[in-house]
């Protein structure tokens, strides 16, 4: 049976990285990728990216056409094709991330100017029904710092999930603390501040797994779970503080944790059969 291309080149993937002695892993960590996306190229279901021919050739140490065509070529091989193959193959990234850069920044030029007409419109509107500016503010306000928390989305080249959680981390308090003024409701400050504080450190806690665990999705999710219990305890004990309820009862805290260990335990249990039937 006739193979077709993608396979035919997984298949030389995989010989040569064993040729060089490389595990999956290996190959992945010096492509910066993961394992899984290696063993996907191996089995033809996906092909790499066309950024990483180049540098996964030079891993592999054969041409970017050896590895285009899926197999080695008898005799030296002309050094101006290779020289052609790398320019096209570089071109092509270039073109396609400036592509995508254009996109990004026609998107964002995009998203500000609708949250513009927005702010006008509310604050406009505001001004004809109250002959003053009120809840246009509130709106103002929230508007503005949600453009702040996808500025990173549009601007940052890495590591996003990281820079959101920064531009969280470092303008939440300030908002609620606008909020508070305009509400003249100094507990969406007190309260809301305490509850944000506590989940932005959980938040960056589950990060910090996911970033430590990268290749092990279903492991670090069950640890999540586990980091929510004492999380959902805090918040839980946090908020009669500050509204004078009563603390939530023993039923309800064993429920909540019961319901946490449950998922983290099939997260664990799946972790493990994947992890079984690839050993």
């Amino acid at each position: 049976m006739e193979i077709n291309q993608s396979e035919k080149t997984g298949r030389f993937i995989c010989t040569m990285r064993k040729e060089k002695n490389l595990t999956q892993k290996e190959l992945a960590q010096s492509l910066d990728v993961t394992d899984k996306a290696i063993s996907k190229w191996e089995r033809g279901l996906s092909c790499p990216d066309i950024s990483l021919l180049i540098p996964l050739a030079k891993v592999l140490d054969v041409s970017t056409s050896e590895l285009l065509n899926g197999e080695r070529k008898e005799g030296e091989q002309p050094e101006h094709t290779e020289a052609m193959v790398v320019e096209a193959l570089q071109y092509s990234d270039r073109s396609t991330k400036l592509k995508f850069e254009k996109f990004r920044q026609v998107s964002l030029i995009a998203l500000s100017a609708t949250i513009l007409i927005a702010i006008f419109t509310c604050i406009i509107c505001d001004f004809c029904l109250t002959s003053s500016l009120t809840w246009s503010l509130l709106v103002t306000a929230t508007l503005l710092f949600s453009w702040v928390m996808l500025l990173p989305a549009f601007k940052a080249k890495s590591r996003v999930i990281r820079k959101l959680l920064v531009a969280v981390s470092i303008f939440i308090i300030p908002y609620l603390a606008v909020l508070s003024r305009l509400l003249k409701l100094p507990i969406v400050l007190t309260l809301g501040g305490s509850i944000s504080v506590l989940s932005i450190i959980g938040i960056w806690c589950i990060y910090i797994v996911f970033h430590l665990l990268p290749d092990r999705k279903l492991c670090a999710a069950g640890l999540s779970f586990l980091l929510c219990i004492p999380l959902s305890f805090g918040i839980n004990h946090i908020i009669p503080i500050f509204t004078r309820q009563h603390n939530p009862s023993l039923s309800e805290n064993l429920v909540n944790t019961f319901s946490l260990l449950i998922l983290a335990a099939i997260c664990f249990g799946s972790d493990y059969v994947a992890a079984h039937r690839k050993g």
